[in-house]
Order: C-alpha cells, then sequence, then structure tokens
C-alpha cells in the first residue's frame, strides 16, 4: 500500500489540484471497491487530509475516503484523456478534468460517509511518529508489556501513526534489529536505537519522494535498503539478504546487521 512518506507526498499534491473543484459525476469499472453508491458523491472538495492509511477528501457535511490498501493509487487527468486499464473509479470534475482512484488488485476500498465517522478496517489512533509527541520515553512506554514480535509492533497502527511492509523492514534495518525480536526483551539501548530509526527512516524517505517530485501515480521506493531485495549483498554489510515469515507477512533483513538473539552482536550503526 502507499505508506506514511508515499501519502506525505500524495496528499498535498492533491490538496493543491483539487481543494475548490466539484465533483460533478463518476463511473466506476472495478466496483468491487466501492462501499458506496457512486451516484452519491457530488459536491465541493473543501480539503484533502492523510487519515492514517487513507485519504480524506473532505466535503463538508460527507468525506470521500479512500483506503489504497496494496497497490492503490490516485491520478488526476484531462477529461479528454483516456484513463489507464487499472482505473477502479474516476469522478468527474466540473473543470473537464477527472480525478481517478487506479487499482489493479482491487484490495483498496471506498466510502462516502460522515466526518469522523468509523470506517471498517481504516485502524487509527497511534502517536505520530513524525511529530514531537513521539519521544524515546513514549516508545518505551508503548513497549512496555508487549510480547509480540518486532515487525508485528512496528506495523499496529492503534501504536504506530503509522508504518506498513516496507517501511517497517527498512526500519528495523536502519536501526539493526531482527523483525521476530520480542518487543518486551528489548533493552533501553535498543529502544533508543528503534526510535531514532523510525524518525529518520520516514522522515528520510518523505524528503527523498519529494525532492523526487514523482508523477502523481508513481511509487518510488527504489533508494530503499532491504525491501524487495532478496538474495542482493546488503548496503551496509555486504551479506545475502534474506526473507522470513511474520504472521502471514514476509519481513526482508540482513542476518548480519540484524541478528536475531537478543543483546548478541547489537551495534548502534548512530555510533558506530
Amino acid at each position: 500500500m502507499p505508506e506514511r512518506p508515499d501519502l506525505e507526498y500524495v496528499v498535498p499534491r492533491l490538496t493543491e489540484m483539487l481543494v475548490g473543484a466539484k465533483v460533478v459525476g463518476g463511473s466506476v469499472r472495478k466496483p468491487v471497491v466501492l462501499r458506496c453508491a457512486i451516484d452519491e458523491v457530488r459536491g465541493e472538495i473543501l480539503g484533502v487530509v492523510r487519515r492514517s492509511h487513507a485519504v480524506n477528501f473532505d466535503f463538508g457535511e460527507r468525506h470521500l475516503v479512500i483506503s489504497p490498501m496494496l497497490a492503490g493509487r490516485f491520478d488526476v487527468v484531462e477529461g479528454g484523456k483516456k484513463a489507464p486499464g487499472d482505473t477502479a473509479v474516476s469522478f468527474d470534475l466540473a473543470d473537464g478534468r477527472r480525478l481517478l482512484y487506479r487499482d489493479d488488485v482491487q484490495m483498496g476500498k471506498v466510502w462516502w460517509t460522515a466526518p469522523g465517522a468509523p470506517v471498517p478496517g481504516l485502524v487509527e489512533g497511534g502517536v505520530d511518529v513524525l511529530s514531537p509527541a513521539f519521544t524515546t520515553e513514549k516508545l518505551r512506554a508503548m513497549a512496555k508489556g508487549r510480547r509480540e514480535q518486532l515487525k508485528v509492533f512496528l506495523m499496529d497502527k492503534t501504536a504506530f501513526d503509522a508504518m506498513g511492509n516496507a517501511y517497517a523492514d527498512e526500519v528495523l534495518w536502519e536501526a539493526g534489529l531482527h523483525p521476530k525480536r520480542q518487543v518486551s526483551r528489548l533493552t533501553a539501548e535498543e529502544l533508543d536505537a528503534l526510535h531514532a530509526a523510525i524518525v529518520r527512516t520516514l522522515t528520510s524517505a518523505r524528503d527523498t519522494i519529494a525532492a523526487r517530485a514523482p508523477p502523481l501515480p508513481e511509487k518510488v521506493r527504489d533508494f530503499l535498503h532491504v525491501r524487495g531485495k532478496k538474495g542482493e549483498p546488503c548496503d551496509r554489510c555486504g551479506t545475502t539478504l534474506r526473507v522470513a515469515g511474520i504472521l502471514g507477512h514476509d519481513a526482508y533483513f540482513c542476518p548480519s546487521c540484524q541478528p536475531d538473539a537478543e543483546g548478541k552482536g547489537f551495534v548502534d550503526w548512530r555510533k558506530a
């Protein structure tokens, strides 16, 4: 899915392009993504914000909430341009443009709902990891009593706002921690390294994507260190990267930089 750094780029772009535009119609190619009637979505777009791992379009008394999930993307095109084959839903704008929600695997969901209403499958409530509220003390407190594996912990959106598969892997590589380590067994030093890695990794990714300024529907991931690189050498030590299964998710990691035993060979890469 588009993760936090992706949405940090996409949402401001959508804001610039769409605030003040009026939706006057729409069409559906892949109805499985809809949780509303397309004819209901009408009116002026007053704002666009990130809502956890979804994008929230503010129409005043109603909101259009789109959760892109695994493969969802957004695009804004001129009216005469042919929509790509992966277009799931198209919203017609009064000025002739169209807002496209593209999803070739049809895992995303589209809701037309009251402001702030609960959205099925949209998990909210975690601490904003790029805000001043996310301190080392906060992370230490969050880790107390947590017995799950580290990657599962990082992907818990009731705890963190927010990480998915790709950036959880990148954070753990940056911190030098194995994805299967148990949270409750981390040392204070390891938790501090994890905190620094979360902030540094997501901030760097956000800034890199913004600097690249890709087309709206393009997902930029070529700068990642481990995600999707099984069998390639680690950027830090040259060891061959591996993949492990964790509760239905895959986790990419370096077996040398991220040892699987508590305290064994832990190196704080900030000080190395």
